[in-house]
């Protein structure tokens, strides 16, 4: 009786239709990449409401030195937080590839902030994980780090 029961299982399973999946990689990475242009132009104008928008209700941010921010609203946080270093950050997608409902961005970055000691520049790269969201997608993951240890303050 369990193999019958387990072949009509696998049946029932079979006949289920898929989600509804995008099939159009190219349209996908081309909104994933007007996505980063919208984030590039937040950082400009400031506006972490924005870039917080563009997070899942479970997506992080995971910067080098620091604790994981998990959260949307965690993450708004994070972004505001660092408005007073007059900051500029421009990232650049290397490449973005799409499987199903998920996609991994991989970028280069250049940081800039302003402090102190004056402008202090950073290159590096990152991986973003989105995800599929309706018609958009989320970032659930996001993780960067630098191309060359930090330089010690003079």
């Amino acid at each position: 009786m369990r193999p019958l029961a387990l072949a009509l299982c696998c049946l029932l399973l079979a006949a289920c239709p898929p989600g509804a999946t995008s099939t159009d990689t190219a349209a996908d990475e081309q909104a994933i990449r007007a996505l980063v242009d919208s984030w590039n132009a937040a950082i400009v104008s400031q506006n972490d409401s924005l870039i917080g928008s563009l997070y899942a209700d479970d997506g992080s941010v995971m910067a080098p030195g620091m604790r994981k921010v998990a959260g949307r609203a965690a993450v708004r946080a994070f972004w505001a937080g660092i408005w007073g270093m007059k900051p500029s950050l421009a990232m650049v997608p290397v490449s973005v590839t799409i499987s199903g409902d998920l996609a991994v961005e991989e970028a280069t970055f250049v940081w800039s902030v302003t402090g102190a000691a004056g402008e202090q520049t950073e290159e590096g790269k990152s991986i973003v994980v989105w995800r599929r969201a309706g018609n958009s997608w989320q970032v659930v993951q996001d993780i960067w780090n630098a191309d060359h240890p930090p330089v010690a303050p003079k």
